[in-house]
C-alpha cells in the first residue's frame, strides 16, 4: 500500500469535531481553561453568552490566523530550548491551537517538541518550570496514591453529548498512561521529577501523530528520589531529595501504581518510557499479563527499526533470516531492536528461536557478548557467542582482551549494522569499508541520539559505500549526495513517532486486554508496507514524518484487525478493512474549535 493510497483513503473525520462543548464558566474564567480557551477566535454570539467582550480585542479571527501568528512568534525565539518553552506554554493557554500548530509542522517542531531539545528542558524542568502539568507520584505519599490518581480523573475535561448524539467516549477517565521513573532519560540519565517533560511530550505525540483524544491521556512521573547529585546540589530542584529507591521498596511503590491504575482506569494503555536498564524488561516481562501495557524504549524503538529492516530487504530481495546482524550497543534499545527483528524472523519465517539467535552479533563497552561474560543481563544471554568459535579470530591488536567492532565485522562480515551506543563515529571508515567490501547493499542504522552521538553521519556512510547503503538513523539528517549519480538519497529517520502513537490508537480503539507481539508485528509491517523505497529503491526507508497522523491510522486499523484475529479486543466489530477504519476514525480527536453552549452549574 503506497503513500498516495494512505493520503487518499485515510482521511480523518472524527465524529466529535461535531461536539458542542457544554460549560458554566464565563469571562476570565473560561479564558483560563485551555481545553476552552478559543482566544480571538470566540464568535461573536459567544461573546456575549460567555461574557468575554472585554476580557479580548475586538476582532475575530479564525483558527488558521491564530495558527500563522502563533508561528510566527515560535520562530522568533533565539534557540530551541525557547522555542519548547514558548510551545508549553501555548498548550497551557489554547489547547486546540497547540495542537493544531503542532499537528501542521509536526516534522519541523518534532526535535524542539520531543528529542532533542526535550533532553535540555528535562534538565532544566525545576528552572523553566511555570505549571504543573501531569500527575506526580512521590515515594512519601504512597500512601494517598488511589487518591492523587483519583483526582486526576475527577479533573479532567469530558464532554457532554448533547441527546441523540453517539458517546465515543469509554466509562474509564483515561485511555493511556504515559509513565516514567526518569532513570533513563535520553542517554542524559537519571533526571528525578524532570523526567515528567517526557512523560508530556510523549503524551502530545499520541495527540498530534495518531489523534488520541489529549484529555484521555494522563502523563506520569514516578518521583523515588534520584541519584543525580548537581539535582541534590540544586537549591530549586523541586522533586524528591534523597537517593533512588531501589530493590523491595521499588518494586512496591511500582506495583501500587499498576494496581491503583487497573482498578481506577481499567483497559487503560500503560506506556512506560525512560526507565533504567535494570528495571525496563523486567517490569514489562511482570506486567504484560495483568494489563495493556508498552515500553517504547524496548519495543517501540525495537517496532520501527524492524519496519525499516523489512523495508530495507524488501529493496534487496533477501529475508530478515539472510542477514548476518551486528548490533552495537547492547542496552534497553540495541536488545529491543535485536529482539525484534529475532522474533519476526521466527514468526514469519518459520525457523528456531536458536537459529534466529545465531543470526546476531551483539557488542557492549566490553566488546562482543561472549558466553563467558558474568555481566551478561536479560536478553544478552540469548545473543553471547560460544568463546570456541571467536578464538582464532584475527585481533588488530593481539594483546586487546576483548573483540572490538571492528574484530566483529572483518570475521563476520555482517549485511546489516545497527548502532545504539551514543558512541559518537564509531561506524569509522575502516569499519564500513570492510562491512561494504561483502554485500551489496549494506544496511546500516546508526540510532543513537543526539546528533552529536550519533554512529556515523550519513554522508559519510553514503561516501564510504559509494552510494549503496540503505540507510535509517534515530535522528533528522539532511540528504546525502550519491557519490556515483550525483543524486540526493533521502535519510529515513527512524523515529519511534512513526510506530508508538498507530500502536496505541489501535490497542484503545479495539479495548484490547493486551498489546501483544503479534499485534506490534501487525503494526511494523503495516509501517514497512507503506516504505517509499518499495517504490523507489533510492527513496527512505520510511514515510516522512509529515506524514504521521496517516500512517498512524493505517498502523492502528492493522493492530485492531489483529487484536480481533487474537480474540483480545472487547469491541464488536466486523474484520472488515473499512469497517475498522470508520470505527477508528469516528474516535479520533481533531484539533478545530467546537461550538460552545452554555449550561448553568449544578446546584445540587
Amino acid at each position: 500500500m503506497h503513500r498516495r493510497f494512505i493520503q487518499k483513503r485515510f482521511q480523518s473525520s472524527s465524529t466529535k469535531n461535531l461536539i458542542p462543548i457544554r460549560t458554566s464558566l464565563k469571562g476570565a474564567a473560561l479564558l483560563q481553561q485551555p481545553v476552552l480557551n478559543k482566544g480571538s477566535a470566540f464568535t461573536r454570539e459567544e461573546r456575549e453568552v460567555f461574557q468575554v467582550d472585554g476580557h479580548i480585542p475586538y476582532d475575530v479571527h479564525s483558527l488558521e490566523k491564530q495558527m500563522v501568528r502563533a508561528y510566527a512568534q515560535f520562530k522568533k525565539q533565539p534557540s530551541n530550548i525557547l522555542k519548547h518553552a514558548f510551545l508549553a506554554s501555548l498548550r497551557d493557554q489554547n489547547q486546540v491551537l497547540f495542537y493544531a500548530l503542532v499537528s501542521q509542522r509536526l516534522k519541523e517542531m518534532l526535535p524542539v517538541l520531543y528529542t532533542p531539545t526535550v533532553g535540555e528542558a528535562v534538565g532544566q524542568y525545576s528552572e523553566l518550570f511555570r505549571r504543573p502539568i501531569g500527575c506526580f507520584l512521590s515515594l512519601p505519599t504512597a500512601h494517598s496514591m488511589k487518591e492523587q490518581l483519583q483526582s486526576h480523573a475527577n479533573a479532567a475535561f469530558r464532554y457532554k453529548y448533547p441527546p441523540g448524539m453517539k458517546n465515543t467516549d469509554h466509562d474509564r477517565p483515561f485511555d493511556i498512561i504515559v509513565v516514567t521513573d526518569s532513570e533513563g532519560i535520553l542517554g542524559i540519565g537519571d533526571q528525578g521529577v524532570g523526567g515528567i517533560s517526557i512523560s508530556t511530550s510523549k503524551a502530545a505525540l499520541y495527540v498530534a501523530g495518531a489523534g488520541v483524544d489529549p484529555n484521555r491521556i494522563l502523563p506520569v512521573v514516578l518521583d523515588v528520589g534520584t541519584d543525580n547529585h548537581a539535582l541534590f546540589a540544586n537549591p530549586l530542584y523541586m522533586g524528591y531529595k534523597h537517593v533512588r529507591t531501589r530493590g523491595v521498596a521499588y518494586d512496591h511503590f511500582v506495583h501500587q501504581f499498576m494496581m491503583n491504575v487497573k482498578e481506577l482506569f481499567p483497559g487503560a494503555l500503560v506506556h512506560f518510557e525512560d526507565f533504567g536498564l535494570n528495571n525496563a524488561a523486567r517490569l514489562l516481562e511482570t506486567y504484560k499479563p495483568v494489563l495493556p501495557c508498552f515500553n517504547d524504549d524496548i519495543e517501540g524503538t525495537g517496532a520501527v527499526a524492524l519496519a525499516a529492516t523489512m523495508s530495507a530487504i524488501g529493496v534487496t530481495k533477501s529475508k530478515l533470516s539472510d542477514q548476518r546482524i551486528v548490533v552495537y550497543g547492547a542496552g534497553t534499545a540495541g536488545m529491543g531492536i535485536a529482539n525484534q527483528i529475532r522474533d519476526a524472523m521466527v514468526e514469519l519465517e518459520g525457523i528456531s528461536v536458536e537459529e534466529a539467535n545465531s543470526k546476531f552479533w551483539c557488542i557492549d563497552r566490553d566488546g562482543l557478548l561472549l558466553k563467558s561474560n558474568s555481566k551478561l543481563q536479560g536478553s544478552q544471554h540469548d545473543y553471547a557467542r560460544d568463546d570456541e568459535e571467536c578464538r582464532d579470530w584475527n585481533r588488530e591488536i593481539q594483546e586487546q582482551p576483548n573483540l572490538r567492532l571492528i574484530d566483529v565485522v572483518k570475521a563476520v562480515k555482517p549485511t546489516m549494522l545497527v548502532g545504539c551506543s551514543t558512541n559518537a563515529r564509531a561506524f569509522n571508515e575502516e569499519v564500513i569499508r570492510t562491512m561494504a567490501e561483502h554485500t551489496e547493499r549494506p544496511i546500516i542504522f546508526p540510532m543513537s541520539n543526539p546528533t552529536s552521538l550519533v554512529e556515523v553521519d550519513p554522508v559519510d556512510a553514503n561516501e564510504w559505500t559509494d552510494g549503496r547503503a540503505l540507510i535509517a538513523t534515530g535522528s533528522p539528517f539532511p540528504p546525502a549526495k550519491n557519490p556515483i549519480t550525483g543524486n540526493d538519497y533521502y535519510i529515513a529517520e527512524a523515529n519511534n513517532a512513526l510506530i508508538y502513537p498507530g500502536l496505541g490508537l489501535g490497542t484503545i480503539a479495539s479495548r484490547s486486554s493486551k498489546m501483544s507481539k503479534g499485534m506490534i508485528l501487525a503494526g511494523v509491517r503495516a509501517l514497512a508496507s507503506v516504505s517509499p523505497a518499495l517504490d523507489d529503491p533510492d527513496a527512505p526507508l520510511l514515510p516522512d514524518l509529515a506524514d504521521v497522523r496517516k500512517v498512524s491510522l493505517h498502523v492502528a486499523a492493522a493492530v485492531v484487525k489483529q487484536a480481533l484475529e487474537e480474540g483480545v479486543a472487547n469491541v464488536n466489530l466486523k474484520k472488515d478493512d473499512e469497517a475498522i477504519i470508520e470505527h477508528i476514525k469516528v474516535g479520533m480527536w481533531d484539533p478545530v474549535y467546537r461550538p460552545l453552549e452554555f449550561e448553568p452549574e449544578d446546584e445540587n
